[in-house]
């Protein structure tokens, strides 16, 4: 009888918090979203961020607030959402480079594969090699001739270091058999101006840092990390066809909320921030800055931070970068 009563009084109190989690997905957003974002104003993530902030306040009635936690190689916005009340009013809009390649390369103070949970991805942005006009290097097989003639000599700009974009440069390196010079910088903006002045002679890049350069002949495409071309540059060849399948360097960007949020919830938000990012205007919004959207099921997703670990952390523990 006692535990008859007892697995009564459970199945009561596990059916009283599923009403609550289904209240609160129903009833969600309850106030202001915040969308935390780890760089600065004005690269592409904030540009992402402000995109599907916009068309979700638009469709919720809701304000969206972007939060801009630069610093720490994203560790500060990641922590601190980490650490957020999971009541899906706080959010991270981010590259995936710091679930899959931050844990290898730095000390956090957080689990980035517990502590947060994946809801969509929302958009991929291809890394993209590009050169100085000045460099006279138009394709990779002038990149490969003229750094084995000039073995160390050729810089190339890293806009950030242990990241996607970083290591597609190690594995040119690595499988065309050169040494290149690795420059850093404080992100895209600053990387693309010195290859544009011509101060260093390559860049590796998110095609959003570089595609208004490209497409003014400021900057010399020379091939794309994609598995296809880019729709929005149609000439460019990517590197598997210019002879280096290895090199498929996707920066992909997705929505990420504070593990012990409800499932229902993380549902709910999973509907609207995929049907928002997929909105024509939004849509044409990201085509611009070279992002091509890209949804999924919050556990599609999950699967593919786990494949895409497996695929870059080697590469970061063998590459002896530390952030910390």
């Amino acid at each position: 009888m006692g535990k008859t009563l007892a697995r009564a009084i459970g199945a009561l109190v596990f059916g009283a918090a599923c009403l609550a989690a289904n209240a609160q997905a129903t009833n969600y957003p309850g106030k202001p979203v915040r969308l935390v974002v780890p760089f600065a104003a004005g690269g592409p993530i904030d540009a992402l961020a402000r995109a599907l902030g916009a068309k979700l306040a638009a469709v919720t009635g809701q304000q969206v607030v972007i939060d801009n936690k630069p610093g720490g190689g994203s560790i500060i916005a990641w922590d601190h959402v980490a650490k957020s009340a999971p009541d899906g009013h706080t959010l991270l809009v981010a590259g995936i480079g710091s679930r899959t390649i931050l844990p290898y390369v730095a000390t956090l103070p957080f689990d980035p594969a517990k502590d947060l949970v994946g809801i969509t991805r929302l958009a991929d942005a291809a890394n993209i090699f590009v050169a100085t006009p000045k460099s006279g290097i138009k394709s990779m097989a002038d990149l490969v001739a003229k750094a084995k003639a000039q073995p160390g000599q050729l810089s190339i700009a890293i806009p950030a270091p242990a990241t996607v974009t970083h290591f597609a440069a190690t594995l040119l390196q690595r499988d065309a058999g050169i040494t290149l010079n690795e420059v850093p910088y404080k992100g895209g903006a600053p990387a693309a101006n010195a290859v544009m002045a011509g101060e260093v002679d390559l860049m590796t890049a998110d095609i959003g840092a570089v595609l208004p350069q490209i497409q003014g002949g400021r900057i010399v495409a020379v091939a794309a990390g994609s598995a296809q071309r880019l729709p929005m540059l149609p000439l460019v060849p990517t590197a598997t066809e210019a002879g280096f399948p290895s090199i498929v360097a996707v920066n992909v960007y997705g929505l990420f909320a504070p593990a012990g949020t409800p499932k229902e919830l993380v549902a709910r938000i999973n509907t609207l921030a995929a049907d928002a990012i997929r909105s024509t205007e939004v849509r044409e919004q990201l085509l611009k800055l070279g992002m091509m959207v890209e949804t999924s099921t919050p556990e599609a997703f999950e699967t593919y931070l786990r494949e895409q670990t497996v695929i870059w952390s080697p590469l970061a523990k063998a590459s002896g970068v530390r952030l910390n």
